[in-house]
């Protein structure tokens, strides 16, 4: 060997005379730095020697001498730009060989590409950018780029029928895997075989334990796949005894590791008779105490892709590069290479790179002589082919980008690493796969560690093992105890609703033909707006009845359009300026159309005619029309979001189409607006009389059909609605691409004469489809078909309908639904299928919770829904009321018993309604009795008194204005007590539980009721110092009483309330609010003056 270098050496000087000289820039990254370890160039720079031996051997580049220039970039970009330059300019190379990442390439590649010199590019440079031929033509990579590696990984997902993954990335700082995950994402979007990506995390560098947890925890309810990328192979296995520590260690689970350095399951350490040790056997000071043997349990349930070994790492060959490096070309008389047996891990790529350089260089000069050196990227045409390298077979294609060959690695049921799967790869994403065992065998072969069963996308039980099927008494208990108690409320409800609707059409009767104005009281001012620069067409829903007006969208007014409350609801107005005169018809159109109620039309609330103009009043919606939606960059943008939006237009103009309009008339994207559920609602259907005033702008004109451009004046037809939908279409799938007026050389009036005038090839919007939509070819000829210049020919909207649904499969019409469809079809098919029982299970929840609400306070149920045992409670001061009604016995015996029960019913009511416009909890009534409390379960200070006196007060009102149909001169007198003290309160039973008081306040308050008057208020001397406490009542001593169980006590008579006006005492038996200030909100219910 000795002699054979001896021999090269010589030849090489004798021959070099009359030789052309080739300079070779080289851009190396210091041993020291943070990716030494991987492309330093102590253990990296040999190889160049070891090749351009073998060069020489094999005569190549003869009539060529060779001079080496060295930089170092240290994987910065900036650097890496700068020594690029000097290189070029100051060392006059020729090829450069580096640098050896990502970003430092990219930067170092253009600026060659700038001085027309090729680039010869490895080490941790495999991200699809570098693969660009038309932007980076002068690049040449001895790697195989990351979109291969995620072509096998999309293959392995869909071989095993997984479509729910999580990706873990674990990088260092020359972020090797973040461009893989990056690759990997690109491959899965545009991949035939549809995944959901539903967790991602990237950990700091290094990694802590802390962040293996959070994405352990985040994984655990969404899937069972795991996917990872570890820019060190320590972190890996740090990883796999993390699994171990929390516990993830099911069958359920897979472990999917993405690699692209021929390791396999192996690392780059070496032990101390040179053999290569697997990632479960490295040392780990962070988590591991000798535990490779738990490492390797977990290592057998994960797979490794990663780059064919099919080279032999002969030891020869590290040690004579090591060596090297201080010899021909580098001479690094100060490397420190003592004591080191391994090159670093991507010097082979180096090795390739330089022997690809020679030989496709050596083929180009053969066929076109010096013009190689002129074009950088004349080498390609000269790259397609097999040779071998140093890190097996280098395959090239016609566009010179490495052919990888990837492999899918396993651990068997021997505990051999073993390969499963091989792909050898045709083009950058194409391959031919071979499986080491038949479909068959996968489970007792591949999942050998999986108890030989393919692990599911989701678990049979799900993610949470709470979907397995229950026993049915298990499951509908609470159906079948509950079932009575639903069956009542349900046919209550049903009776109050026939009875509501009832009354509602007969007051729409009377109403109809007013019906349609709004009256300008009940419009508000939005006085707080600063949008008023927005969109004048974003109408309609987006806030419902109940919406709160503090969160709606502020709008200023404009030139056309008002922005208004009306209930409580933000509405749009349009201005018309014309006089009103509406005919009796017109008014009835106004109110059919006030009555359209579809999910795609938008709610017309009726026309206002108070104002200096007129206001036609429109609900609004939040986010604007149509066609400023498809200006925007929406990045759900896709497919089955074009076919909604379609078909919810569709939807709409077919109600217009059947309903008495028969037409639109304007149809366009501008009047298609889109509220906060993506629903597309159709507005701006007005009657006739409306818009024969309308105005159209010059730009609303090109959604019109050329029959109705033709005409001085056309309200419409439904053949011009069709054409209008076509535009529209066309508009969508080119994601707001109209007319192309952005490039069109035409101005909006020659546009509109060009379709006026028509012709054999009349003009139309080009049907430019947007970026990443699948679009049906049937939809092509359908907009055709749509905007045919003879509207004869033209389809119906029932027959767009049909063709629309015809090829659209993917259930609900608008994108809300979709997401919970569940929940709506549960809450549609709840009324008519009792056997859908578990949504049956939501219903009778809130049924129950509601009927828990009515028998206990609103804070004992919400203890009771927390679990909470409820203990009894000590108030310490709180006012008791009993109420009972005078000879309730005898009035009874005049009645029929249906008749008493609407009597109580009635009155009762009354006193409920009064009960809820104060701080009062009723507890219960007995027969004709009422007892109520205050202070408690939420004490209230004092107020109390004062509530239970208002309520007092309250009753005696009620009871004087009362009165019994049936027994027209009869009266109700109640009596009433009052008592103010201590009380214990707490729930009592199982059945039917209660919230009950317990006493001496309870039964004192009780003997007062039982000694009062009819018509009076008895109260107890600690309520009179109470109230006179408060002051404003007018009260009056009884004297001393013999009371049972408790003695002589002195008691008192509440007649009444000062007026805040007149100082002066009211008889509650006269009028008794005439000049009374009460609780206001009890004041409106009973008209008190």
């Amino acid at each position: 060997m000795y002699y054979l270098k001896y021999f090269i050496i010589l030849q090489t000087i004798t021959s070099t005379i009359g030789k052309k000289t080739l300079n070779l820039g080289f851009i190396f990254t210091m041993t020291d730095t943070e990716n030494g370890d991987l492309i330093g160039f102590t253990l990296s720079a040999g190889v160049v020697g070891v090749v351009m031996d073998r060069i020489f051997e094999e005569q190549l580049l003869l009539d060529y001498d060779f001079n080496f220039s060295l930089a170092m970039d240290n994987c910065n970009e900036a650097r890496a730009s700068g020594v690029a330059y000097e290189l070029i300019l100051e060392k006059n190379v020729d090829f450069l060989f580096g640098p050896s990442c990502n970003m430092p390439g990219l930067r170092s590649a253009s600026v060659a590409k700038f001085f027309k010199k090729p680039i010869f590019l490895w080490g941790l440079t495999a991200n699809s950018e570098m693969s660009s031929v038309d932007r980076l033509y002068n690049v040449y990579t001895s790697n195989p780029i990351f979109m291969s590696l995620a072509s096998s990984a999309m293959n392995v997902l869909q071989t095993f029928d997984w479509d729910r993954f999580a990706f873990l990335i674990v990088p260092r700082k020359n972020e090797r895997c973040k461009k893989m995950y990056s690759d990997f994402l690109y491959v899965a979007d545009e991949h035939p075989y549809k995944t959901s990506l539903v967790y991602s995390y990237e950990t700091s560098t290094p990694p802590l334990l802390e962040e293996f947890d959070l994405f352990f925890k985040k994984i655990k309810d969404k899937t069972r796949v795991i996917i990872t990328c570890f820019d060190k192979d320590i972190w890996k296995k740090n990883f796999l005894l993390r699994m171990y520590d929390k516990g993830i260690t099911s069958t359920e689970y897979v472990h999917i590791n993405l690699e692209y350095k021929n390791t396999g399951f192996y690392s780059n350490y070496f032990d101390s008779n040179d053999r290569q040790i697997p990632i479960y056997g490295i040392y780990s000071s962070l988590v591991d105490d000798n535990r490779s043997d738990i490492a390797f349990k977990m290592a057998k349930r994960m797979f490794v892709l990663d780059l064919a070994k099919d080279f032999i790492e002969y030891k020869e060959f590290d040690l004579d590069a090591i060596k090297r490096v201080k010899e021909y070309p580098f001479y690094c008389t100060e490397c420190e290479i003592e004591n080191i047996t391994t090159l670093n891990r991507y010097a082979r790529y180096l090795a390739d790179a330089v022997y690809l350089w020679a030989n496709i260089l050596n083929k180009t000069l053969t066929a076109i002589g010096d013009k190689a050196f002129g074009e950088p990227g004349s080498m390609k045409a000269y790259c397609e082919g097999t040779m071998m390298g140093y890190t097996g077979k280098l395959t090239y294609n016609k566009y010179c980008a490495r052919m990888p060959e990837i492999r899918l690695y396993g651990i068997d049921s021997k505990g051999q690493i073993v390969t499963w799967f091989n792909y050898s790869f045709t083009t950058v994403l194409k391959f031919n796969r071979t499986d080491a065992v038949t479909e068959d065998r996968y489970p007792e072969t591949i999942f050998f560690n999986w108890e030989s069963e393919i692990p599911l996308s989701e678990p049979i039980c799900g993610y949470l093992g709470n979907h397995c099927p229950k026993e049915f008494f298990e499951e509908y208990i609470v159906e079948i105890l509950c079932s009575g108690i639903a069956a009542i409320i349900v046919l209550l409800a049903i009776l109050i609703t026939i009875i509501w609707f009832i009354k509602k059409i007969l007051k729409q009767k009377k109403e109809v033909l007013t019906k349609w104005k709004v009256p300008i009281e009940l419009l508000e001012q939005n006085e707080e707006g600063n949008d008023g620069g927005k969109s004048l067409h974003s109408m309609s829903s987006g806030i419902t009845n109940d919406s709160d007006r503090n969160e709606m969208p502020k709008k200023n007014e404009t030139k056309r359009y008002k922005f208004l409350v009306y209930k409580n609801n933000l509405v749009v107005g349009e201005k018309h300026k014309f006089e009103y005169k509406f005919s009796k018809n017109e008014q009835l159109e106004l109110t059919k159309i006030q009555n359209f109620d579809h999910q795609n039309i938008n709610k017309f609330y009726g026309i206002s005619i108070d104002h200096t103009f007129i206001l036609s009043i429109w609900r609004f919606c939040k986010r604007g029309s149509l066609h400023e939606i498809l200006q925007a960059d929406l990045i759900n943008f896709d497919s089955y979001f074009m076919i909604s939006l379609i078909l919810d237009i569709v939807d709409g103009l077919a109600y217009i189409h059947e309903s008495f309009l028969q037409f639109h008339g304007l149809l366009s994207s501008k009047v298609c607006f889109v509220n906060d559920r993506w629903q597309v609602k159709i507005s701006n259907f007005d009657s006739q009389f409306i818009r024969m005033q309308r105005k159209l702008n010059k730009k609303d004109n090109l959604w019109r059909a050329p029959e109705h451009l033709r005409k001085d004046f056309s309200l419409g037809s439904k053949e011009g609605d069709i054409y209008s939908l076509a535009i529209i279409m066309s508009e969508v799938i080119s994601k707001g691409n109209f007319w192309n007026l952005n490039i069109r050389e035409e101005c909006i009036d020659e546009l509109i004469y060009l379709i006026k005038r028509g012709g054999v090839s009349p003009i139309r919007p080009d049907l430019v489809v947007a970026h990443d939509l699948d679009i049906n070819p049937v939809l092509f000829s359908l907009i055709r078909d749509c905007w045919n210049e003879n509207p004869k020919v033209r389809p119906s909207i029932k027959q767009i309908e049909k063709t629309i649904n015809a090829f659209n499969d993917k259930g609900p019409k608008n994108l809300m639904d979709h997401v919970f469809e569940m929940l709506e079809d549960y809450a549609e098919t709840l009324k008519y299928q009792v056997d859908e029982r578990t949504r049956e299970v939501v219903e009778e929840q809130k049924k129950s919770e509601l009927l828990l609400r009515r028998m206990l306070p609103a804070e004992v149920v919400e203890r009771l829904k927390l679990g909470k045992v409820i203990e009894p409670e000590n108030f310490n001061s709180v006012t008791v009321f009993f109420s009972d009604i005078v000879k309730f016995t005898a009035l009874s015996s005049r009645c029929t018993p249906f008749q008493v029960v609407s009597l109580i019913n009635e009155l009762f009511s009354l006193f409920d309604n009064l009960i809820e416009t104060l701080d009062v909890y009723k507890v219960e009534t007995i027969g004709d009795g009422y007892l109520c409390v205050s202070g408690l379960p939420s004490p209230n200070g004092i107020r109390h008194c004062e509530e239970i006196a208002n309520l007092a007060l309250g009753f005696m009102d009620i009871c004087s204005k009362f009165k019994i149909h049936h027994l027209p001169y009869e009266k109700i007198t109640v009596r009433i007590g009052c008592n103010s003290g201590p009380c214990v309160a707490g729930v009592v039973g199982l059945s039917m539980p209660r919230y009950c008081l317990f006493g001496d306040t309870v039964n004192t308050a009780s003997r007062m009721e039982s000694n009062g008057k009819p018509g009076k208020i008895h109260i107890s001397s600690t309520c009179f110092n109470l109230l006179q406490e408060i002051g404003g009542y007018v009260m009056e001593p009884r004297g001393e009483m013999i009371i049972k169980g408790k003695g002589i006590m002195n008691t008192f008579w509440l007649n009444g309330k000062y007026s805040r006006c007149i100082n002066t005492p009211i008889d509650n038996h006269n009028s008794l609010y005439d000049n009374v200030s009460i609780n206001g909100m009890y004041r409106s219910m009973y008209k008190i003056q």
